[in-house]
C-alpha cells in the first residue's frame, strides 16, 4: 500500500487571522487597497498603510520582501539579530532566518505580516552527521543548541508562552505585537484562566532562568541594564524564541485562540 504523498514546500504567511500558504514561484502582494491578496490597514481605513505597501515571493530558498510603495519603509524583525529596513521600491529577503516579521506603522498602530520559511529551508538541507554527545545539551538531538522543542516544559508554561505569542501570531484587540503582563492577564481571563500579572511575571521569570541555565538558551535572561528598563524588555526575545524553536506552534496557538468565548 502506498504511503502517504509528501506536501511540497512552502512558506506560511500570517496577519492576524488570515493564514496563506506560498510555494516556490508564487507572489503575494499585501496592503490596503482592494486588489491585495492579504489586505491590512483597511478596517477601519488606516490612510498610512500604502494601498500596496508589499509583496512577498517565494523562492525555494525563501522569500524575497519587495517594498510597492514609493513612501513608506518596511521594517523587517528577525531574530537572532537586529531588525532591518526595506526602504521604498527596494527590495529585502528572509535569509538566513527561518522567520521574520514585516511591520508597517499606521495611524491606529502597527500592522505586522509574519513570513515562516522553515519549511523550505527544511526541504534544502542535506542530511547532517550525527553530532557528538558533547555538542547536545539536555538530549541527544541534531536540534541547533537553545532551539530545540523542550517536552518537558509544563502545560502552565506552555500556555503562558501562547498567551505570549498570540497577538504577534493571530492577532488580538487590534493589536499584532509582544503583549505585556496585564494584556497577557486579560488574554488568559478571556479563555478561562484566571492568573495575576504579578503571577505571570514570576512564572516567566522562572522559566527564562532554567532555559538559559539548563537548555542554553540565550537572550533570555541576562541583558545589561534590562532589569533598570523592566523586566517586559524581555518578552519580545522569549515570544520569538518560542516562535522558531517550535515550543510554541502554530495548532498550539490555534487551539488556545479556540478558548476564546
Amino acid at each position: 500500500m502506498p504511503g502517504p504523498v509528501a506536501r511540497a514546500p512552502v512558506a506560511v504567511i500570517r496577519s492576524g487571522s488570515a493564514r496563506r500558504e506560498l510555494a516556490p514561484g508564487e507572489q503575494l502582494a499585501f496592503g490596503r487597497g482592494q486588489g491585495n491578496d492579504l489586505r491590512i490597514g483597511h478596517d477601519p481605513a488606516d490612510l498610512r498603510i500604502p494601498r500596496y505597501a508589499g509583496r512577498l515571493e517565494c523562492r525555494p530558498d525563501g522569500v524575497l520582501i519587495h517594498n510597492t510603495s514609493d513612501k513608506r519603509s518596511l521594517v523587517v524583525e528577525t531574530f537572532p539579530g537586529e531588525p532591518f529596513e526595506v526602504l521604498p521600491l527596494m527590495v529585502g529577503g528572509t535569509g538566513p532566518h527561518d522567520l521574520v516579521t514585516v511591520t508597517i506603522d499606521g495611524e491606529h498602530g502597527v500592522y505586522s505580516v509574519s513570513v515562516d520559511v522553515t519549511g523550505l529551508r527544511a526541504a534544502r538541507r542535506p542530511p547532517r552527521a550525527p553530532l557528538p554527545m558533547t555538542a547536545v545539551i539536555g538530549a541527544a538531538s541534531g536540534a541547533t543548541v537553545g532551539f530545540a522543542r523542550i517536552e518537558s516544559l509544563t502545560p502552565r508554561h506552555r500556555m503562558l508562552l501562547c498567551a505570549l505569542c498570540l497577538p504577534s501570531a493571530f492577532g488580538w484587540n487590534g493589536q499584532h505585537g509582544t503583549p505585556s503582563y496585564a494584556e497577557m492577564e486579560q488574554i488568559l481571563a478571556e479563555r478561562g484562566h484566571r492568573t495575576s500579572a504579578k503571577t505571570i511575571r514570576n512564572v516567566l521569570d522562572d522559566l527564562r532562568r532554567e532555559l538559559a541555565t539548563a537548555h542554553g538558551v540565550d537572550g533570555v535572561w541576562e541583558e545589561p541594564g534590562a532589569e533598570r528598563a523592566g523586566r517586559e524588555s524581555y518578552l519580545p526575545r522569549l515570544a520569538r524564541w518560542a516562535r522558531l524553536s517550535g515550543n510554541v506552534t502554530t495548532e498550539e496557538l490555534s487551539d488556545f485562540e479556540a478558548l476564546a468565548g
